[in-house]
This record gives structure tokens, sequence and C-alpha cells, in this order.
């Protein structure tokens, strides 16, 4: 497998993750995901306690430094004339291409052809208002080169994949986006598995806030029957496989 190196800029927020994983004899990717889901309980207002959080309260001083160097490295390169940026997406491409066990060698679009992909879709004609979904997101890159350009629609992040549920979830809420990321596979409808809605309030209160979706939601959202679908639990062996596919009450940014 080929291994992904992590951009310089990158590699102090790399090097925090790392160093915490082998000094507590955790797995790097673990602490990773834990990292995004830390981000997003802080960004849940009313959401219960995570009854699954294993660190201690002293460790929990490393992941608000995570957090604390993320929102310094976004500041640095969108001061420095990005339209948008993506740590997240290098910095799991690096970690999944080490070759620990949950390693699966994702190599997500560029930057560069995000931008031209969306460019390419460009009409000229600045719509607002419109439901604009990308059903194979990865880390959202593909959704945020879309929003810096087409302000005002509301975005749907869909993934096999939690981690990449999870990072588009923190991209968004950071670019400002509105919208949802729900985890499931987009080609079974009732294969829903988690999702979120991402700054639901930013338009009224203009405060970043994240919460979860619900059964009931994830069934509007998809307009599907109101008949209770069971939760479906994929096995393990599938979550992670990449699926294709699209909805037809919304525009697809994948080409």
């Amino acid at each position: 497998m080929a291994k992904f190196y992590t951009p310089s800029e990158i590699r102090p927020l790399e090097k925090l993750i790392m160093d915490f994983s082998y000094a507590n004899g955790y797995d790097p990717l673990n602490v990773f995901n834990d990292f995004l889901a830390f981000i997003i309980h802080g960004f849940s207002p009313g959401a219960p306690p995570m009854h699954s959080w294993r660190y201690k309260r002293q460790q929990n001083a490393a992941f608000m430094e995570m957090t604390s160097e993320w929102i310094r490295l976004m500041h640095r390169n969108l001061q420095n004339g990005m339209d948008w940026y993506d740590p997240f997406g290098d910095l799991y491409m690096s970690l999944t291409s080490m070759g620990t066990k949950q390693s699966q060698g994702q190599f997500f679009t560029p930057p560069h052809i995000c931008d031209f992909m969306v460019m390419c879709t460009d009409t000229g004609e600045k719509k607002t208002g419109q439901r604009i979904g990308d059903p194979t997101c990865g880390s959202g890159r593909m959704l945020l080169a879309y929003h810096v350009r087409n302000l005002g629609n509301y975005l749907v992040g869909e993934d096999i994949n939690r981690t990449c549920c999870l990072m588009t979830v923190c991209n968004m809420l950071i670019h400002g986006c509105v919208g949802e990321v729900i985890w499931h596979d987009c080609l079974n409808s009732k294969d829903f598995m988690d999702g979120w809605k991402v700054n639901p309030l930013l338009t009224l209160t203009g405060i970043p806030t994240i919460k979860k979706m619900s059964m009931e939601e994830y069934r509007m959202s998809r307009q599907l029957p109101q008949s209770p679908y069971p939760l479906h639990k994929p096995a393990a062996a599938t979550r992670n496989r990449k699926t294709y596919g699209s909805f037809p009450q919304q525009a697809t940014l994948n080409m």
C-alpha cells in the first residue's frame, strides 16, 4: 500500500495525535475518530454525556490541545487566501496508509480537482435554497468546494464510512455550511446508522451548532413513508465499503 505523506502544515496536529496514542497505548486511527467525536460533542448544546468516552479527565487536555491546533491551522490557511481547507482528509489518508488493522488505503479527490469539478458545473446562474448532495462525501471536500462558490444552499453529505461522516460534519461546521450528514448505504433507503444536522440555527443565531438526526428526521429528509423502519446494522465488513448512488430529489456533485 502506498504511503501518504502528511503535508507539513498538518504535521503538528498529526504529532499531537500520534504522541498521545503511543504514550497511552491507543490506535492512532481510533484516537482520530474520538477527536472528531470530541469536536462534534463540544458543538452539540444539550447533548447528553458521551457514556462511551473512555479517557480520563487529565487525558481530555490532550483533546483540547488537538482542537486548539485544528482551529489555529484553519485560521492560518483561510487567512492566507484559501477559499476552503480540509486538513482532516489529508490526516486520515496518512493514518490509513500506515498499515494498521483498520487501514483501508482511501485516497480522496485532491482539492484543486474538487474546485475544477465544481467550476465545470457552473452555468453562471447563482441559485440559493437548493438541496445539493454528495452520496460518497469522503471528508466533504466536494461540498466545501461547492459551498464557497454557491452560498445559501442546503448541503447533504452521505457515506458508508463513519469516519468520513464525522470529518464531513466537522468540515461543514467550521466552514459555515448548513445541511446534514448521514451515515448509511445510500443505495439502501432503510440503511440508516446515524446522522447529524450541521448548523441548523446558524442563519438565526450566527452560532455554529450540531444536532443529532433522529430516525423520523431521516425519513422526512429522504421523503420516505412514515412507517417506522428498523435501524439496520450491516456487518462490519460492509460498513466501510464505498458505494455510489444518488437520490432523485437532490442534485449530486459526483461526476
